[in-house]
């Protein structure tokens, strides 16, 4: 009798896990069924905000509701707790339910307040010359709670180690969490703009903007040779474009137009602060705008409330969304405005002069086109993003309250000198040539981070360099090649590649294919020590720079590597995983 009772326990107690099992197992099915759900539902929402169907928004987001409630309410249980602690799927279990829950949380604190205000966005974007301060002001609230619950997602989900995961959900769950960065790095920008734009768009006061167009075809830190400038006028949200002017018409000065501290006379000479068109020769936006301020308002009576850029790789961004101009009888598109105003315009018009008036026509043309309005706003306000995103849009505020929401992000085009757990190396490339051959300039920068001792990490970094220039390139228009006149040969091109190692680090073993480089001693600039190395490229000629950095104490985190941006598309700037 005893026998038997002991086994009717032991079929009871396996019974019941299997139950147990076999609850667990359905929980997990529903789970993903609702995960997998969630996800087609994002895909739909998206869409139909891409194509303004508010209706079916609506309903996209409310099954997007009840998918990721459900998910979260199924992993919040006491049966997920247990699996949880199993020994072989407890951290994949426990992976799930923070997707569920961060998903949960999203949707109704990231997501609704964006739906809810998806219809207004056109109201960021000009119409008929205006933008409407009040507008702007009613999107702050929505956009600060969606930016809050994104940050809160990307914080949890950073938090988690997802090394131990299975392969498909260790890589789904990296997927999401970079795109969850992702779109929090968007919107901290779009919180960002919502807030300073009604102070720029002159509600309190009228503006004035130094509008700044980089030529990457003389290549500069920031991006490249300031071209055309207008002066564009802001008044209770009317935008106008007020006074147009060359950058080479400033000529230089006998004496900088702001005292330059040693290191930037050290490593680039005071030539800095005496010509407009090389204040930028140094990599922080800020630094360049005052020096453009100060150089402006010497010449003309306007006092500058700030400092705008934008380059012909970005323009071609918002042309997709705009559509083409025509200038001249030259129509601009998205597909020909980086060729055209790089280097057909100096091969069409041999005198300066005349390609000075095309550029300031294109400015014109451009600034009318966008200002009057477009039939695809969320167009062009993507396209203005990736151009920030590039680090091909800048803007600098002399309002120190506007300034201070601007700092940090992919606009403000900082230089980083406080030191933090993030090291940042920067690449930054100018001309040398004094010419239009960085047309046909490619490069690209890789880093790695080889080890970490004692909170101090060990980067190698790698650039290769390369002259796309035809072989007959000394035939160009001598405004093309330089026509030899700072020593190098037409055709040729020189490039300065200035070196910046972490703040409190160091840059040491440069060579240029596999030579040491000297002549240039070190510099420290505010805590970043700087080394200048310069290339000769003959036409379709490589080159392979290298050097070591270190970190400063206690940089742990990743790395994050600036480089100047490129005629060509997409960002030159990366981040680099953490050796420590």
């Amino acid at each position: 009798m005893r026998t038997r009772t002991v086994w009717i326990g032991l079929a009871i107690l396996l019974g019941v896990l299997l139950l147990g099992a076999a609850w667990a197992g359905w929980m997990a099915y529903r789970v993903n069924q609702d995960l997998t759900a969630a996800v087609d539902d994002v895909t739909v929402l998206r869409a139909a905000i891409e194509d303004g169907d508010d209706a079916a928004s609506d309903a996209a987001l409310s099954r997007l509701e009840d998918h990721s409630g459900a998910s979260a309410d199924r992993t919040g249980g006491v049966t997920w707790s247990v699996l949880e602690h199993l020994p072989a799927f407890g951290d994949d279990a426990r992976g799930v339910a923070v997707v569920s829950s961060v998903v949960d949380d999203l949707t109704t604190s990231g997501i609704r307040p964006l739906v809810q205000v998806s219809g207004d966005l056109e109201s960021i974007v000009p119409s008929g010359g205006k933008i409407d301060p009040s507008k702007v002001e009613a999107l702050q609230e929505p956009t600060a709670t969606a930016n809050a619950a994104f940050a809160a997602a990307d914080r949890r989900l950073s938090a988690e180690d997802s090394s131990g995961y299975v392969e498909r959900l260790r890589t789904k769950y990296r997927e999401l969490a970079r795109q969850v960065n992702d779109a929090s790095a968007a919107l901290a920008s779009a919180n960002t703009a919502v807030k300073v734009l009604p102070t720029m768009l002159g509600a309190d006061s009228p503006q004035n903007y130094l509008l700044v167009f980089q030529n990457n075809a003389e290549i500069r830190a920031t991006g490249g040779l300031p071209g055309a400038v207008s002066l564009v006028r802001a008044d209770q949200g009317a935008v106008s474009m007020t006074r147009q002017v060359a950058a080479s018409s400033f000529g230089y000065t006998d004496e900088p137009v702001l005292p330059l501290t040693s290191a930037e006379e050290e490593i680039y000479g005071d030539i800095l602060g005496t010509f407009f068109l090389n204040a930028n020769l140094q990599p922080d936006f800020s630094r360049a705008s005052d020096l453009w301020k100060a150089r402006w308002e010497q010449v003309y009576p306007e006092k500058i409330d700030g400092v705008l850029s934008i380059d012909p790789v970005a323009i071609s961004y918002l042309l997709a969304a705009t559509g083409p101009v025509e200038v001249d009888g030259v129509k601009l598109s998205e597909d020909n405005v980086v060729d055209e105003l790089l280097h057909d315009t100096y091969v069409r018009y041999a005198d300066p002069a005349e390609q000075d008036a095309f550029f300031r026509a294109v400015a014109s043309a451009m600034f009318d086109k966008i200002s009057s309005g477009t039939e695809s706003p969320r167009d062009l306000i993507a396209g203005l993003a990736r151009g920030a995103d590039e680090h091909r849009l800048f803007v600098h505020d002399f309002d120190d309250t506007v300034q201070a929401g601007i700092e940090g992000t992919a606009v403000a085009g900082d230089l980083v000198t406080d030191a933090g757990s993030a090291p940042q190396v920067g690449v930054y490339l100018t001309d040398g040539t004094g010419s239009k051959m960085s047309y046909f300039l490619r490069y690209d920068v890789n880093v790695d981070a080889t080890y970490c001792t004692n909170e101090v990490q060990g980067l190698s970094g790698h650039m290769r360099l390369a002259s796309e220039a035809p072989l007959d390139a000394a035939s160009l228009p001598r405004y093309i090649t330089g026509g030899g006149q700072y020593g190098v040969e037409p055709g040729n091109q020189s490039v300065f590649v200035y070196l910046y190692a972490p703040v409190g680090g160091g840059v040491s073993g440069i060579a240029l294919n596999g030579r040491p480089v000297t002549g240039f001693p070190s510099v420290d600039y505010e805590g970043r020590e700087v080394f200048t190395a310069v290339v000769e490229l003959k036409p379709q000629q490589k080159a392979d720079l290298t050097w070591r950095m270190k970190s400063g104490p206690g940089q742990t985190s990743d790395v994050q590597v600036a480089v100047t941006p490129s005629i060509r598309s997409g960002s030159s700037s990366t981040k680099v995983h953490t050796a420590c």
